[in-house]
């Protein structure tokens, strides 16, 4: 991810208020056939009772603290890395065969990168030239061990899926509701577990632009009529928002 500071998100809470909001990631992996990916619907883990972790399976061990990280990398740039402050774990499923594409079970590290709202700023929104085009955007990049679930925990994060996205629907379709249908049909998936051992975020919402045009990028992405990104002008005030020196 672009190395720039200002632009760093190390805020875990904003983290997880990405993932809720914006659910849809993309799970990479390096495999023994070269790198692999696959588009997914991501969960909290926190959010999710799954049957293992009650009374009735064995609950999952926490993780081991990671080792610290070294100040800088191999290149001599600072570390760009954030250790998660609390345990940062998200579920979500795979259709089969994919999940021996990924070599889930290689205990290699696997990425899954979240994205937010993301926008093209035109120059002309600036008020000055010369000045070229860009792209606001935010995102998190999540590295960490993956674990297949087994079958009950695999439909569990499947209903719960659903249930989020149902939720607002005038009449949500639940898998209780197709539940003899919904697993003949579950076996074609599996769940999967992602704990995060460190994590790489970056909001790139014009904080290297003065306020003022910081101020009318935000106007223009929540009215332009070719690139309007309401959600993206949303994040840009609340950024305003939490910097009162931002001159």
């Amino acid at each position: 991810m672009i190395h720039t500071t200002d632009y760093v998100l190390t805020d875990e809470g904003r983290v997880r208020d990405l993932v809720r909001a914006h659910g849809w990631a993309t799970l990479v992996s390096v495999t023994d056939d070269g790198p692999v990916a696959s588009h997914v619907p991501v969960l909290l883990a926190e959010d999710v009772p799954l049957p293992s972790a009650g009374t009735g399976g064995a609950p999952v061990p926490p993780a081991e603290p990671p080792a610290p990280r070294p100040a800088r990398d191999a290149h001599g740039l600072p570390d760009r890395f954030t250790v998660p402050a609390a345990p940062l774990t998200l579920l979500s499923h795979l259709g089969r065969p994919d999940e021996l594409l990924h070599q889930a079970g290689s205990g290699r590290e696997h990425l899954l990168v979240v994205e937010g709202p993301y926008g093209y700023v035109s120059p002309g929104w600036y008020g000055y030239a010369p000045a070229v085009p860009t792209w606001n955007y935010v995102a998190v990049h999540l590295y960490g061990t993956l674990e297949l679930l087994d079958a009950e925990d695999s439909y569990a994060v499947m209903a719960a899926t659903v249930d989020q996205y149902e939720a607002p629907m005038p009449d949500p379709v639940r898998l209780p509701d197709v539940e003899g249908y919904a697993r003949r049909i579950a076996p074609g998936a599996v769940g999967f577990r992602l704990s995060v051992t460190r994590w790489q975020g970056k909001a790139k919402l014009s904080q290297d632009k003065p306020r003022a045009v910081a101020e009318r990028v935000a106007e223009r992405l929540g009215d332009d009529p070719h690139h309007a990104q309401p959600a993206l002008a949303a994040e840009m005030r609340a950024e305003l928002g939490r910097r009162p020196g931002w001159a």
